[in-house]
């Protein structure tokens, strides 16, 4: 499918603003934006819905469905018969998205760093690099991704630590799978 491309106006009409407004966003380096031949600012649908997400500004209900949902997700668990567990759940629930796997915090890195997943379901007890700074280092990458906390060892100082990290949720073991999906699903970032 091809991705949807708005002009100023288009942009502009579906948020209820003056093209100029819009405009001056791309102007000012704000709204990522090319410029055509002809010299007229388009706007990727994707880039326009970041942009709004990141502004704290409502989703229109039409730029909504022109962006897909999200596609890459980086599970990273030391724990080879957890990740086999939520692999296989995965699969099954989700067939269209590209499943990838980190038993440790490089391997994590790594990944994230040449996949550059959507999503990042990150157990926090890790052998190597933590939890807590694997999540940093997932948020300076791109702040956009989704990374969903899981633990076995559950407290307050842990939760608190991991969302300050930058984890969009926390989740601690054992869990419902389904919760997983439907926080994904809910999620309004960055799509692809």
């Amino acid at each position: 499918m091809r991705e949807k491309i708005y002009s100023t106006f288009e942009a502009a009409k579906m948020m209820g603003l003056s093209p100029g407004t819009v405009a001056n966003w791309v102007d000012s380096g704000k709204l990522k934006a090319f410029t055509t031949l002809g010299g007229h600012r388009r706007i990727k649908a994707e880039d326009f819905r970041n942009f709004l997400i990141e502004n704290r500004m409502p989703v229109p209900k039409e730029l909504e469905s022109s962006v897909s949902s999200p596609k890459k997700v980086l599970m990273v668990e030391d724990d080879p018969k957890f990740l086999r567990l939520m692999e296989k759940f995965f699969r099954a629930a989700k067939k269209d998205w590209e499943l990838f796997f980190a038993a440790d915090g490089f391997q994590a890195g790594s990944l994230v760093g040449s996949e550059k997943p959507d999503v990042v379901i990150l157990d926090i007890m890790l052998p190597d690099i933590n939890g807590f700074k694997v999540c940093e280092i997932i948020k300076a990458s791109d702040k956009r991704t989704l990374v969903i906390a899981v633990t076995g060892y559950d407290s307050e100082d842990i939760k608190n630590k991991i969302l300050a990290a930058g984890a969009d949720d926390y989740y601690v073991k054992p869990f419902k799978f389904e919760a997983l999906i439907k926080r994904i699903d809910e999620w309004k970032g960055r799509g692809s």
